[in-house]
């Protein structure tokens, strides 16, 4: 899938914030997601502007996370993982 600039869904899918986390629920796939801090910022920046370049500075910024470590790799596996639970736009 291209994650160039990734959306997510705004229909058919139920967000239920849970405190430091957040519920997904797909209703057309019946497949639910629960995300986690570091995710729950991923998905919020799937607003179909940000890149995973935004992504990965917004992450290093927030949880100051060093140069030296890659997590563009981590990244692409959440919006795979949120792509495969029907959660973004298909591009």
């Amino acid at each position: 899938m291209n994650f160039s600039k990734p959306k997510k869904k705004q229909k058919g899918v139920i967000i239920q914030d849970i405190g430091k986390e957040v519920v997904l629920r797909n209703v057309d796939e019946k497949t639910i997601h629960v995300l986690n801090t570091t995710a729950r910022i991923i998905w919020e920046l799937c607003d179909g502007e940000h890149t995973i370049g935004d992504m990965e500075r917004q992450l290093r910024e927030t949880f100051s996370i060093p140069d030296n470590t890659n997590i563009c790799n981590d990244i692409v596996n959440t919006l795979t993982a949120l792509s495969e639970k029907g959660m973004l736009e298909e591009l």
